[in-house]
Parts: C-alpha cells; structure tokens; sequence
C-alpha cells in the first residue's frame, strides 16, 4: 500500500506546476500539529504524520 501511495503520489508531482508564491492560508488549511506530530492532509485524504525531534 504504501509503494502505490508513493507511486501516486509521484504521479500527481510530474504534472504539478511551480508554485510562485507561497500559500500561508493553505498552508494551515492542510497542516496541522498534534504535540510532536505534524500531520500534512492531501486533497484525496491521505495524511502524512511526521514526527518533530
């Protein structure tokens, strides 16, 4: 599961354009912090949890 994750998820960059400005209000719309945890949610639902040392 995860390798089909990753494969999709490199599918969705190739077609991505450059972003030219930075997005602060989406930025906090997709991410946010759970004690030493970032979690980042993509726009089909999938989250990505990191943790923060």
């Amino acid at each position: 599961m995860v390798r089909y994750k990753a494969k999709q998820f490199m599918g969705i960059l190739a077609d991505a354009e450059k972003v030219e400005e930075f997005d602060v209000i989406m930025f906090f719309r997709i991410t946010e912090k759970d004690g030493k945890k970032i979690i980042v949610s993509l726009l089909d639902g999938t989250e990505i949890e990191v943790v923060v040392e």
